[in-house]
């Protein structure tokens, strides 16, 4: 699936006015500005929306569920074009299940919340994030307490509910960020509620690329590295390109061991058959 409508501003190329040198400083500056009110005034935005939502109860209607993630594909679409974000998706994108992916940036989920409604599984720290943490809350994220090994019977049941609804669930079980080089050692424990609640799980690989095609490592954020500067390398784009590339789905049945032991395979072999710079 590649999504490339000229209909649909986030999923298609865009062509600016060259400029001359003098002239393409102060135009960057005043796109940085203009890019960064237009993102804070939607999140604002959407903020007192979901608000009024409330955050959802263990046993909420399926449909409120869905809903609350269509929300989210809503808000993360205005985001990435607030961004001038264009979007390739590889591969065949899963309707329902999980899907695994490597995690590189705080664009990662604007990115996969843009492609389809779906239910992101988080470390529970995200919901004291300011802002960011109550739209998480609001829109279904589903929080692992990963120092608490009785919670995984709570996040498996929000997992089957969600997966009843027919929400899509995303996950990042390398439990950090990266600079996206390299794919990180998966953390079978974020594993565990796929295997318990035999979910359907799909591996992609997803990496970000600048106008010159090369891997935009700026916006990555891990490790020391500061939040500040890379929301400012992210505004300084002109073009930037999300990339997912997808692999085929793995059936449930694999215990978390194997079922790890494969997803990390596959997700490193679509890195490799993908990387171009």
């Amino acid at each position: 699936m590649q999504p490339n409508s000229s209909a649909d501003p986030i999923f298609s190329d865009s062509s600016a006015p060259r400029l001359g040198a003098h002239h393409l400083q102060e135009a960057g500056t005043l796109d940085v500005c203009w890019k960064a009110g237009r993102v804070a005034v939607q999140l604002l935005h959407a903020l007192l929306h979901l608000r009024k939502m409330g955050t959802p109860s263990l046993g909420e209607d399926g449909q409120n569920l869905l809903c609350r993630a269509k929300k989210l594909n809503q808000l993360c679409r205005s985001l990435l074009e607030h961004l001038k974000v264009r979007v390739v998706v590889e591969g065949s994108l899963p309707k329902n299940g999980m899907l695994v992916t490597n995690h590189v940036s705080f664009l990662d989920i604007m990115f996969l919340g843009a492609l389809h409604p779906m239910v992101f599984v988080s470390k529970s720290e995200v919901a004291a994030w300011p802002l960011v943490g109550d739209i998480a809350s609001c829109t279904g994220t589903v929080y692992v307490e990963r120092s608490r090994k009785a919670d995984v019977s709570r996040v498996n049941q929000a997992l089957s509910h969600a997966l009843d609804a027919g929400v899509l669930v995303t996950l990042f079980p390398e439990g950090t960020s990266s600079d996206g080089s390299s794919v990180l050692p998966f953390q079978p424990s974020l594993l565990q509620p796929a295997v318990d609640a035999r979910i359907n799980v799909a591996p992609g690989y997803l990496e970000y690329l600048g106008a010159d095609g090369s891997y935009a490592s700026d916006i990555s954020y891990y490790g020391d590295r500061e939040l500040a500067p890379c929301l400012l390398s992210l505004l300084k784009h002109t073009q930037l390109t999300a990339s997912l590339r997808c692999g085929e789905t793995i059936p449930a049945g694999l215990d978390r061991k194997r079922l790890t032991a494969q997803l990390h395979a596959e997700v490193l072999r679509l890195q490799q058959g993908g990387r171009t710079s």
